[in-house]
């Protein structure tokens, strides 16, 4: 494993599970309210994964469940991989609690072995943060490639590159946002855990770092263009907060077809 692979296992481990606890809500009381309406869980996303009963989905991060769960709900086969026990132990109670079975693959997705999972999935769906864990890329997309069968699709839904430019990378606050970045830059940098935020400040020096390599957009596109992907769709949406004339996320939507080169 890798030291940025090793930073984020460490910061992903580290009162993940309390976390979700505190803020979703107990497996149970999740669990119900997923069984009463999945769609209201996936988001706009749904309509990119289009009908996912009797689907094979690879949840890739796929966290504490919040989107597997769903979708398992609605009939899809489910897969997560991730790096963190915390996060399974969450999603592993929340899939009980709705009554759907889920696949729980703890690893950095970079060093899984996919030998028996090559061209075995409909759709590989990742969303909410993921490219900024991952030093290489073009790696990253080959590999993810290689998991989709023929006709398959992926579904990345991200953070919006231009965020690299403002000094609070937070998209949650309300602040005024002061350009400071360089959006061109490509070095790692030290950062917070996503969840870090929620607990108070005298607990907030106690947590571990991640180490968070972000992306442009054409470094993206281009990276799942050249693993083979066909581009059908990139969507871009505002932030989550009052700025809503800045782009804050997007969706990437590529397909895998058999290409004669």
């Amino acid at each position: 494993m890798n030291e940025q692979s090793e930073v984020n296992k460490k910061a992903w481990s580290y009162r993940a599970y309390e976390f979700w606890t505190n803020n979703l809500g107990l497996p149970n009381e999740v669990a119900k309210d997923m069984i009463s309406n999945p769609k209201k869980h996936l988001r706009r996303h749904i309509e990119f994964l289009g009908d996912v009963k009797d689907k094979k989905i690879v949840n890739l991060l796929g966290s504490c469940g919040k989107k597997a769960v769903p979708l398992a709900i609605l009939g899809a086969d489910v897969t997560i991989v991730d790096i963190s026990e915390e996060n399974k132990k969450y999603a592993m109670e929340l899939s009980k609690e709705a009554g759907v079975n889920l696949k729980y693959i703890i690893s950095d997705f970079m060093e899984l072995n996919i030998d028996q999972m090559c061209n075995s999935f409909d759709i590989a769906y990742l969303e909410g943060g993921i490219l900024h864990y991952f030093l290489d890329l073009n790696e990253f997309s080959k590999k993810i490639y290689n998991l989709i069968k023929i006709g398959g699709k992926l579904v990345l839904n991200d953070f919006h590159p231009v965020r690299k430019i403002f000094k609070s990378q937070d998209i949650f606050k309300d602040d005024g946002l002061e350009l400071t970045g360089n959006y061109f830059e490509n070095e790692l940098k030290v950062g917070e855990v996503a969840y870090e935020k929620f607990f108070p400040d005298n607990e907030q020096r106690e947590f571990p770092k991640c180490l968070l390599r972000y992306w442009t957009m054409g470094e993206i596109i281009s990276s799942f263009a050249a693993a083979g992907f066909i581009i059908e769709k990139l969507v871009e949406g505002p932030r989550f907060d009052s700025h809503k004339n800045i782009p804050g996320e997007f969706t990437l939507v590529a397909s895998k077809f058999k290409i004669e080169r």
